[in-house]
């Protein structure tokens, strides 16, 4: 189709294309397409503006003959607009005992790194618009998250190209609209089960009527956040020597908080997925006194070494694991079960004490994390009135150094931490320690139960 045919969305795309991929000759792309209509309506613009793409479609077999009837869309539509398609059918029993969504965004991501190295493409392609980075930004600022993930998605960053990033959903509807692209709704995304739900179905589309002009606020946001990574970097550059080591009596004159700003984005530009508590970050308040060849330990893998006058990030590998984000609602319909660890919600009736833990239901802010303890971490343990280190509790417990390293905590978004996981000492001892903030009472009705298979 001729430049002057197009519609302002294709021009977009068009020129998001060539400014990204200017020094490659005919780029080829992997691109992930569902059915719905914000994909659909970037396979009909690619192939509009001639871009050279292989078609990938997952099928969760989640929602039966309409899952079956999207498959059948995008490959209909694929051979019609020229396209080779891939579809990729997936067991929804596999992520039992999974947070259902992470489990199909891993997969789905991975097939598509596997496809892009297969096919030797450029580029994966996804459909993600403005709306998608509004309610982006947001969840991160209601987690809690620091500034510095404020930044949100960007267009290009490699591999993953979003060219519909600065583009509305109506602008999106409306084009699928005027070219009469066919997609495919699918009502699982009008239940508000799930965070990004209920703010897309519920929450977001009644702000205008209290904060017109909320939506270019938050699209700021990104934009400040950059500005803020921006004075990190500089700030990096003055106190990293030619051995990347901080200058400690430099590093010492900043404010506290500042400190934990550059460490958090040094342990970021190693690793943009790191999460880091902050509680283990509290721990440079106490940097003073740190005695040469002693560190402080910020993540499983990354440590702080004092070296003289220097400070090092220094790395070990350990046994990697990935925090589980669990939800209530998918709780409530099955138990999820993890290295012979099972989560359940049930009714606080006759509970067994000596061999499992019982957290008040309503107690618990949602979603909550399964993670590995870090240092720094710290919790109110049952029975107690203070808080105290996960690692002086596991040590008090007399947990052996092998099972310390893969205990685990239970915590909030907020990183309340309700509970501490470990195996059981004996055979008839609890796999842990709740927190005192979650304790069940005469008031209780339910429960989030824990315990080990046996």
């Amino acid at each position: 189709m001729s430049r002057s045919n197009l519609l302002p969305i294709e021009t977009r795309v068009a020129n998001q294309v060539e400014k990204c991929f200017s020094s490659t000759t005919d780029p080829l792309f992997v691109v992930g397409v569902s059915g719905g209509p914000d994909s659909m309506a970037l396979l009909h613009i690619l192939h509009n503006i001639d871009v050279r793409a292989v078609v990938v479609h997952v099928n969760y077999q989640k929602r039966g003959e309409a899952s079956d009837k999207d498959q059948e869309l995008v490959e209909q539509l694929s051979l019609e607009w020229g396209f080779d398609c891939q579809t990729i059918r997936l067991d929804p029993d596999a992520a039992e005992g999974q947070n259902f969504q992470q489990w199909a965004r891993r997969q789905r991501y991975e097939i598509f790194y596997d496809l892009m190295h297969e096919e030797e493409a450029d580029a994966i392609i996804t459909a993600h618009h403005q709306d998608d980075q509004i309610e982006t930004v947001l969840q991160k600022l209601f987690r809690g998250a620091g500034i510095e993930s404020w930044r949100g998605m960007q267009v290009w960053d490699p591999p993953l190209f979003r060219p519909l990033l600065t583009t509305t959903r109506k602008e999106i509807d409306d084009f699928v609209e005027e070219r009469a692209v066919p997609f495919r709704t699918d009502r699982s995304n009008l239940e508000s089960d799930f965070a990004r739900n209920l703010l897309r179905n519920e929450w977001l589309s009644k702000l205008s009527d209290f904060f017109p002009g909320w939506r270019q606020n938050v699209l700021r946001i990104p934009e400040q956040a950059e500005v803020f990574s921006e004075a990190l970097s500089f700030i990096e550059v003055q106190l990293t020597d030619d051995h990347d080591r901080l200058d400690l009596q430099t590093f010492s004159q900043l404010q506290p908080s500042l400190q934990k700003a550059v460490v958090l984005y040094l342990l970021k530009e190693r690793d943009p997925g790191i999460t880091v508590s902050t509680g283990a970050l509290d721990q440079l308040d106490n940097l003073a006194d740190l005695q040469t060849g002693q560190s402080i330990q910020l993540t499983e893998q990354f440590s702080l070494l004092k070296d003289r006058n220097y400070l090092k990030l220094v790395f070990e590998h350990v046994d990697s694991f990935s925090a589980i984000e669990l939800e209530k609602n998918e709780l409530v319909d099955r138990p999820f079960m993890y290295n012979g660890l099972i989560f359940a919600i049930e009714e606080f009736d006759n509970p067994d004490f000596d061999q499992t833990l019982y957290l008040d239901l309503d107690t618990l802010q949602w979603p909550i994390s399964l993670r590995r303890w870090r240092a720094g971490d710290a919790f109110q343990p049952f029975g107690m009135e203070g808080h105290q280190k996960v690692a002086d509790h596991l040590t008090n417990r007399k947990i052996s150094a092998a099972q310390k390293d893969r205990a685990m905590v239970l915590e909030s978004f907020e990183e309340t931490i309700y509970a501490v996981i470990f195996p059981p000492l004996e055979k008839l001892t609890p796999p842990g320690t709740i927190s005192e903030l979650v304790k069940c009472d005469d008031h209780t009705s339910d429960s989030l139960v824990i315990t080990w298979k046996r």
